[in-house]
């Protein structure tokens, strides 16, 4: 029976908090698509139909930036992906070599570097994923502004707003409150 390991050890060697794994997996490779998705979708109704918007060129821009930096997101979550996996495939891909089984500490020291090296990348996806879904907030609020000759002003307005504030709200939070 193997020694349980210490509690310096045991946090070395999973990435903290413990759920970020799966949640940034999520966020990368499940929602940014889809926010990729929606800001094209709206891109090619604000170049389709610039008069129904009051700023149909910068709107355009920005939502194909938000765009850009969603699938960046994605690039770099992807990359590093690569460095998060099970110890113990780590221990079988090891064992494979003409050495054998290379000790616990060796496998530690590997694995408590690949799980850093995780955090470290997967930290600049994140950024770039929060930047895309803000910039996305963004390009809503700037589609929703009512063209001078809109006849339903003050709703388009409103809406404009409310997203915008969220926008910056979301922006904010990740920029100053989120743990991760």
């Amino acid at each position: 029976m193997t020694e349980e390991p210490s509690d310096e050890r045991r946090s070395a060697l999973k990435p903290l908090p413990l759920g970020i794994g799966a949640a940034t997996k999520e966020a990368h490779f499940v929602a940014a698509p889809l926010l990729t998705a929606a800001a094209l979708s709206l891109a090619g109704v604000v170049g389709g139909a610039d008069d129904e918007f009051r700023w149909p060129g910068p709107t355009l821009l920005l939502l194909v930036i938000t765009a850009l930096t969603l699938i960046f997101s994605m690039q770099l979550a992807y990359n590093a992906r690569t460095f998060l996996y099970p110890r113990q495939d780590l221990v079988d891909d090891l064992a494979k070599g003409e050495g054998g089984l290379p000790s616990d500490a060796y496998v530690d020291e590997m694995f408590a570097n690949a799980q850093a090296r995780w955090q470290q990348e997967n930290r600049h996806a994140v950024a770039a994923y929060d930047l895309g879904t803000v910039l996305l907030g963004l390009g809503i609020a700037a589609s929703l502004a009512p063209p001078d000759c809109g006849k339903q002003a003050a709703w388009r307005w409103t809406a404009a707003a409310v997203v915008l504030v969220c926008s910056l709200a979301d922006g904010a939070w990740a920029a100053f409150w989120k743990k991760y």
